[in-house]
């Protein structure tokens, strides 16, 4: 902690009295000369001592979440040269800032165009191998793999839901600032993708005086649900998927019958999916306890999960999508997963196990 003024003129007084040249110095006055100039003295040691403390306080090795910081503080098309007239990086307070004197709140969030960001690493312990005994097969790993990079994932907002920035305008710019203000030595990857595809299969059993479901379609849905389905089962499901051809489903299979624009079990996932955070794990007991706590819902059985990483705007086809299944939980790559490519297949059917204890 930085001493005192008061403390530092004392030391000055302690060892003005060592020397005998100042022994003329000796007036009591509050406004003498040489009393007034230890303060000044004492003053601007005072000065010193705070800005080193603070800078040492910052100066430390910067961490994981002083990246994150870093990037959410990202002001998009604000030049980073000090002797720009516009806005730049200035040194204010210990660090490097935005300079947004003669901006308004708005014009500041306008710019701030990122507003999710996860950062990670991974340490080279995890791909090295007590078997390895070949230091060049070692570091290939370390290069190739980017193993010991420092990770960053960003998305911005459009509308409601959570979206890539510009790429490669955005991103190629936020790069730039990234470089300029990273420690020298670090590896930093950064990326900003579409979000992933989701595709559910669910069989759910719901209380058929509260969720409207067609009668026609519910020997399709018990046909559907089956997972070891009989030879005469698959004919008998082949047959009415030909019918569906002529006469589709009733789209409103799902919703309540007092109010038919709402599908508790679609409104209770996509509200979940939109609701975990940024880069963070889709957990599929996570998912079951929303829908359970749906209106109407008795038993939501989540049959298949798949899930593969954005289309690329190049590609013709959707990329093959993985069964992840038997995975309790995983990231998606992009941090976030594509609500508007969401695919949600639901085989809708009565709960009536009640009538089977009479």
């Amino acid at each position: 902690m930085a001493r005192t003024i008061a403390e530092i003129q004392n030391e000055i007084l302690i060892e003005k009295k060592k020397q005998s040249s100042l022994n003329g110095l000796n007036s009591d006055s509050k406004t003498s000369i040489w009393g007034l100039w230890t303060n000044i003295v004492a003053t601007a040691i005072w000065v010193h001592e705070k800005i080193v403390e603070k800078n040492a306080l910052i100066s430390r090795p910067h961490t994981l979440n002083w990246y994150r910081e870093q990037a959410l503080n990202f002001h998009y098309g604000s030049p980073l040269d000090p002797n720009s007239n516009e806005m730049s990086l200035i040194w204010k307070d210990g660090s490097y800032q935005f300079d947004t004197t003669d901006l308004s709140e708005a014009q500041i969030e306008e710019a701030k165009i990122i507003k999710y960001c996860a950062v990670s690493e991974v340490d080279l312990e995890t791909i090295l191998n007590p078997k390895k005994d070949n230091v060049e097969e070692i570091f290939s790993d370390y290069f190739h793999n980017k193993v010991g990079v420092v990770f960053i994932k960003v998305a911005t907002q459009k509308g409601d839901a959570i979206s890539r920035i510009d790429v490669p305008n955005e991103l190629f710019a936020f790069k730039e600032y990234i470089a300029k203000i990273k420690d020298a030595g670090n590896q930093v990857y950064i990326t900003s993708d579409d979000g992933d595809i989701l595709k559910l299969n669910l069989n759910v059993y719901v209380d058929p005086l509260s969720i409207y479901i067609n009668p026609k379609d519910v020997e399709y849905y018990k046909l559907k649900s089956l997972q070891r389905p009989t030879k005469e089962e698959l004919a008998k499901l082949a047959e009415y998927e030909l019918a569906l051809e002529s006469s589709p489903l009733d789209s409103a299979n799902g919703s309540l019958i007092l109010d038919r624009t709402i599908f508790p079990v679609l409104d209770s996932i996509k509200d979940h999916l939109k609701n975990i955070e940024f880069n963070g794990a889709f957990v599929k007991t996570y998912l079951i306890d929303s829908i359970q706590k749906a209106e109407g819902i008795k038993i939501p059985i989540l049959s298949k999960v798949e899930t593969s990483i954005a289309k690329n705007p190049n590609d013709i086809e959707n990329p093959d999508l993985a069964d992840v299944t038997t995975i309790e939980y995983f990231i998606p790559k992009a941090g976030y997963f594509d609500l508007d490519a969401l695919q949600i297949e639901v085989n809708y059917i009565p709960y009536t196990f009640y009538r089977d204890k009479q």
